[in-house]
């Protein structure tokens, strides 16, 4: 599974990079525009983007902003830890109250032994953050592989090859999440098509 992180590009405007990802086969957009407000962020891509990701079946969230998530209908967000620590008032529990039981919510976490602590919450996945090595993946992996009853897919973030993806899928996770890598290819959509074919 390949979750694109879409981010600013001097040479694309968001609506250009979510096609060509599209183009390129990925199912997965999540918006990463944290220098957007959410005004700004809302213009740049309602209608043209979220009916887009509707129309052909992509899910598209966004990271960090659960409110613009419901106001757009869009599938669901990715909350970093940076977030979570910024919203002392807010939860995993509370997210999932938030956003309903049909929306994908991930969170972020460096602690395997916090997973088991987002099942009552209904927490769709968990991303590693950037800079995990392979071995922290695998001990990541394996440590939520061996939780009793837990079946919480886990998802390397980074700027990976397709190389360096299919090895993160080696190492016990789920999907990669990846951003730059895509953003700033000479061609979006070839670098799209063989992430996921190295998947």
């Amino acid at each position: 599974m390949l979750q694109y992180i879409l981010t600013e590009s001097d040479r694309f405007s968001v609506a250009e990079l979510a096609q060509m990802a599209v183009e390129g086969g990925c199912q997965w957009i999540s918006l990463s525009l944290p220098n957007l407000d959410d005004a700004e962020l809302k213009q740049l891509i309602e209608p043209d983007v979220v009916e887009m990701c509707r129309e052909a079946g992509v899910f598209l969230t966004v990271d960090n902003r659960p409110d613009l998530a419901r106001e757009l209908g869009l599938h669901g967000v990715r909350i970093s830890q940076s977030w979570l620590m910024s919203h002392a008032d807010s939860s995993p529990m509370m997210l999932r109250e938030e956003l309903g039981p049909e929306a994908v919510i991930g969170i972020e976490t460096a602690d395997p032994g916090s997973v088991s602590a987002l099942i009552p919450a209904d927490i769709d996945f968990v991303t590693l953050p950037a800079g995990f090595t392979p071995e922290q993946r695998r001990e990541f992996t394996s440590a939520v592989n061996a939780m009793p009853g837990v079946k919480m897919p886990v998802v390397a973030q980074g700027a990976f090859s397709p190389e360096q993806a299919a090895e993160a899928i080696a190492d016990g996770c789920r999907g990669v999440a990846v951003g730059r890598t895509i953003t700033d290819a000479p061609d979006p959509v070839i670098a799209t098509q063989a992430i996921l074919a190295a998947l």
